[in-house]
């Protein structure tokens, strides 16, 4: 199954710069569109190994900056909303069928996403654990929901030696 997947990542009100790159990483990788933070632009000072990949993504001019979800919203009309989060009501992120146009959604590293942008979303994904601990590594959870879209694509990146280009 061929599928041409348009994706923005939507990182809302994340604390830490490092999450960020390593999300921005993975976000690179699975061929996203536009890496979206949600917060004050202010805070985003990429420093070190967050800023490789995070400037990468802005000298594409695929790095954009809202100040609330509300503007983002307004500034996304077209593509589906996909939270991802714990809930007893999300489908399992194996299992689900991702849109060709998608928006991926996720929230803070201690708080997760609240539940009014839960609401305004179109879906609610969640990543099955079979261990004790109570969740993943947001950084964790973005590339696994990343593989999970992308995961029927018939495309992939050469592979030259021991890395893709």
């Amino acid at each position: 199954m061929n599928r041409i997947m348009k994706f923005n990542t939507v990182l809302h009100e994340l604390r830490s710069a490092k999450n960020v790159g390593m999300i921005a990483r993975s976000h690179l990788s699975f061929g996203g569109n536009f890496l979206i933070l949600i917060g004050a632009k202010d805070k985003w000072n990429f420093k070190g190994g967050s800023s490789t990949y995070t400037r990468k993504i802005n000298e594409a001019e695929k790095l954009i900056f809202f100040n609330d979800f509300e503007s983002f919203l307004a500034w996304n009309k077209n593509a589906t909303n996909i939270a991802v989060e714990i809930s007893e009501h999300a489908k399992l992120s194996s299992e689900y069928k991702y849109p060709k146009n998608c928006n991926i959604i996720l929230g803070n590293e201690r708080t997760g996403l609240d539940h009014s942008i839960i609401e305004k979303c179109d879906q609610t994904v969640t990543i099955p654990q079979f261990g004790d601990i109570g969740s993943l590594n947001v950084a964790v959870s973005a590339s696994i929901v990343l593989y999970e879209l992308n995961k029927n694509r018939s495309q992939i990146s050469k592979i030259e030696g021991a890395k893709f280009i």
